[in-house]
């Protein structure tokens, strides 16, 4: 396995999904894939497909069909509200893992801290002079 790589194949993106650490070459790629473009959405579809074998095991259960949906339903929303509550955490313990910083920002997060501070210098600063 080269080190020379930026971005993991299938077998170490998996690795990476199951919580092992992506070569140093990669971190780019880590840090692009945790607050890039498009990072909420994956994440989310991360956390949904840990609970996809406990959904296929209440709808296999001999029930007619609008307790399935109801049990699926009373496992499925509480299981997404955990993961977005807890998606700053699992972010942060991801780019550790990872040997990098965890309070990297998204370029969206920069760009909108930049701006503000942008505006209270303009608001505030000159007064102090």
């Amino acid at each position: 396995m080269s080190t020379t790589r930026t971005t993991p194949n299938l077998v170490e993106r998996v690795k990476y999904l199951m919580g092992m650490r992506l070569p140093d070459s990669m971190r780019d790629w880590v840090v692009n894939d945790a607050t890039g473009p498009g990072h909420n959405r994956r994440f989310f579809i991360r956390g949904a497909l840990m609970f996809v074998p406990f959904l296929v095991v209440a709808l296999i259960l001999p029930s007619p069909l609008w307790v399935k949906l109801a049990l699926v339903a009373m496992m499925a929303l509480p299981a997404i509200v955990f993961v977005g509550g807890l998606r700053s955490i699992y972010l942060q313990e991801l780019l550790v893992d990872n040997g990098i910083d965890p309070h990297t920002e998204s370029g969206r997060q920069l760009e909108e801290h930049r701006r503000r501070a942008q505006v209270y210098e303009q608001k505030y600063r000159h007064r102090a002079a």
